[in-house]
């Protein structure tokens, strides 16, 4: 599993995680430290090499939070690992090759949700982010920020200061355990925390 395919699954569960709330509870009453504990604990099993507990975590969250089956969310995650392989062996076609699962793996999130999205552009917005984190000069926190702010917008339907402030915060968590990988440094994992509990405070606020 790479780098993106693992950040890519958590973004998708928590994605589903979130929809459902705001849809069956209201935007207030999602749990954001919760669900940032929850991805800094599948950050943690992943970068460690352990499959099995992200698996378990990536489950929990779909079901515990949000109520989501098991089949749905491996079905999920098969139609995100395609894309996420085709994305690894190519420099370029995405469209013709990347593209397709990832807009079958929104549908189906769409479907499990009864989200309101176009799938076809939350599919783009999720391959706009990969490719940033790919491409010097876009790597950025605040680059890949703004995209994953703009996937925010496509999903939950919202703009505005807070989902901006959210999306940048979430690249600025994943850029610290980059930073400290590249240096040889063990990761604070407390911090990472600290920051995805802001960056879904802030999202709750802009919902």
């Amino acid at each position: 599993m790479s780098r993106n395919l693992a950040l890519a699954l958590v973004l998708l569960a928590v994605a589903a995680v979130i929809v459902g709330h705001v849809r069956r509870r209201g935007p207030r009453r999602f749990d954001s430290d919760r669900i940032a504990a929850a991805e800094t604990r599948m950050w943690q099993a992943y970068y460690s090499g352990d499959s099995a507990t992200l698996g378990r975590e990536l489950v929990a969250l779909l079901r515990g939070q949000f109520g989501l089956s098991s089949r749905n969310a491996m079905e999920v995650g098969k139609d995100l690992a395609r894309a996420t392989l085709a994305f690894q062996s190519l420099g370029g076609d995405y469209e013709r090759h990347v593209l397709p699962p990832l807009e079958r793996a929104y549908a189906r999130l769409k479907a499990a949700t009864d989200g309101a999205w176009d799938p076809a552009a939350a599919a783009h917005a999720e391959l706009d982010w990969w490719v940033a984190r790919r491409t010097p000069g876009r790597d950025s926190p605040q680059h890949v920020g703004r995209a994953i702010a703009r996937l925010y917008t496509i999903l939950y339907g919202e703009s505005n200061a807070d989902i901006e402030r959210a999306g940048l915060l979430r690249a600025q968590a994943a850029h610290l355990r980059d930073a400290s990988a590249r240096a040889g440094k063990g990761c604070d994992w407390n911090e990472v925390q600290r920051i995805l509990e802001e960056s879904y405070r802030s999202l709750r606020q802009g919902l």
